[in-house]
Parts: C-alpha cells; structure tokens; sequence
C-alpha cells in the first residue's frame, strides 16, 4: 500500500477557488507576470466542503412475486455539493458569480441574485483536509487529504440575519464530469481507469498546493506561490508539472523556485501541483 493511501481525516483547512479554462486548468486572472503563481482566490474562514456523488440507477428484475436480480446503471444525475464560509467574501462572490465588485478599498458592493444566473463561469474547487495515516501497522504520521472539483457551477446562498446565530454563506455546486484532470491531461483507461471525472482524491505528506502560469517563451523559472516552504523530495513529496496537458521534467530549488526542461513556450499553460508546510 502506498504510504498515505488510507487516511482518517478531519475538519477542513484550506479551500480555494477559480475559473475552470477551456483546458480544464486553472484560468490565470489579472495580466501576473510569467514567472509568478496563480491559484485562485482562497475561500476564507472555509467551515465545510462537501461532496455527494449521484446515486446509481438500479432497476430490479422480477418474476412468480420475487426479486431474483437487481441492475445496477449509470447515474442520470451528476453529484453535488456544498462550500459553507463563515465569510462573506466580496473578491469571491464577483469571482464566481460573473459580476463586480463596484465599491471602493472601504466599501466594497456586491449584487446578488442578478440576471448573470444561468451564465456563470465553470469553477475548479479544492479543499483541504489534516489526517493521520490509518493502515495496519503504521506510525499514524500527519497527512493531509484533498478534494479537486474538476468542473463545477456554484451558486450563492448568502447567510441569514439571526439573533444569536453565526452567518455562513452557503455555494451550492453542481459537480459535472471532466475528460481531462487538474493538469489538462486527457483523463485515460491506462493512466486513470476511467475517462471522466467529477472530483479527485488526493493524499499528501505535506499540505497540497496547485499554481498556475503562463509561459512566454523566454521565462525558464517559476517562483511556486509557497516560495521557501515548499517540501521536494521525488520520493516523499514529489512535484508534479504540467505544459499544455503533458508532463514535463522540473526541479525545485531550496527557495521554491521552479525550473521545467525544456522551457515553455508562449502561451503554454504551465499547471505545477506541490506540497509545502508551513
């Protein structure tokens, strides 16, 4: 069994949020420059991530008053899910909701309930979890289990105003299949066992991390948004990277900087996943 691949976990401690691209990546906002780390707008004072998988379709065959077979069939619903903050973020609402935030530095405005329902960007949501190790014979050491969702819609639910009551500001998700995982790697039999997905599993030593960047031909380093924090050890906490769906050779330095053989090219879509403590 590989280590950290049965894990008994606990609360909730990171979760962050962006617009799925057209590769199924990480979409970068703003103009960052080459070298510099996107991954999203951290949903803070994040109290719950939940994910519940469509039930399969199950039809029963019969005959003389007994049931002697049960089908088991494809869902024809897609999983859903919940993100509950104990924030009301307005970066965040603008983010998913496809609106502004047109107040200033001291006020910030918001609107809800708009007529952009309906024309939301696809959102990937990940959200972290501490755990210890639970197979047989183990040492029972800190891991940390992470949910990727790959292709989400979310939809706002602000808190009520309750006496006595702490506000929680409530995203429903529709969780819908991807063909390609967090890298925008086409999901496959021989790598995947399977070519669509909702969500993924992740189990790390250390706490997870993904960065985005966008090559322009000339930058060969990348400075990972945990800088000197990040864990890289090929055996332990190996680091993975993505250009343009494909994997591709790197190093990290004590400093948390990046280096892909061979260089990016303009406009590659540069997915690099991590793991760093803090």
């Amino acid at each position: 069994m590989a280590t950290g691949a049965n894990t008994t976990q606990i609360g909730l401690r990171r979760v962050h949020v962006a617009i799925r691209d057209d590769d199924g990546t990480i979409k970068v906002q703003g103009s960052p420059a080459a070298g510099v780390a996107y991954n999203g707008i951290r949903a803070m004072r994040s109290r719950a991530l939940t994910i519940t998988p469509a039930e399969p379709v199950r039809v029963t065959a019969m005959g003389d008053d007994v049931a002697y077979y049960t089908f088991q069939e494809s869902p024809t619903d897609t999983p859903t899910g919940e993100l509950r903050t104990q924030s009301t973020d307005s970066d965040l609402i603008a983010l998913i909701t496809n609106v502004k935030n047109f107040g200033s530095p001291n006020v910030t405005m918001v609107p809800i309930a708009t007529d952009k329902v309906g024309e939301e960007d696809a959102m990937i949501v990940w959200g972290s979890s501490k755990g210890v190790q639970s197979e047989s014979g183990s040492t029972f050491g800190r891991y940390w289990d992470t949910y990727i969702v790959l292709n989400a819609f979310l939809a706002a639910r602000p808190p009520t105003k309750e006496m006595g009551q702490i506000g929680e500001f409530t995203w429903s998700m529709t969780c819908n299949a991807s063909s390609v995982d967090q890298f925008g790697r086409t999901m496959t039999e021989a790598i995947h066992g399977c070519t669509q997905g909702a969500y993924i599993i992740v189990h790390t030593r250390y706490k997870f991390m993904l960065d985005k960047f966008t090559g322009d031909g000339a930058q060969s380093t990348w400075t990972l948004s945990q800088g000197a924090n990040t864990k890289y050890n090929v055996a332990t906490s190996p680091v993975f990277a993505f250009v343009d769906g494909v994997a591709r050779a790197i190093s990290v330095s004590a400093g948390g900087v990046a280096t892909i053989t061979p260089t990016p090219g303009n406009g590659d879509a540069i997915v690099v996943q991590y793991q760093y403590e803090d």
